[in-house]
């Protein structure tokens, strides 16, 4: 297996285990945001999956406060909006 399946195997299990946790713990839904690109996803998102350098795990509410724009693919969001 190659260096970079490696870390991505790794990186994709880090996620569920957030996401597991969070699960777990309850409280503000946890997105990954990107740093350079201040774009933010559902931690279950295949960008947020392929993201491996300057993705961090964050709330929701701080990556809109940093000027997140939400993913295309996902709207940023593992919740379905209400109502």
């Amino acid at each position: 297996m190659s260096r970079q399946a490696v870390l991505r195997l790794a990186g994709a299990a880090l996620i569920l285990a957030a996401i597991l946790s969070a699960a777990l713990v309850g409280g503000e839904e946890k997105v990954a945001f990107n740093v350079q690109t201040r774009k933010y996803h559902c931690l279950t998102c295949r960008w947020a999956i392929r993201c491996t350098r300057n993705c961090v795990e964050i709330e929701l509410a701080e990556a809109r406060r940093r000027g997140g724009i939400p993913c295309k693919v996902c709207g940023g969001r593992c919740k379905p909006k209400p109502g």
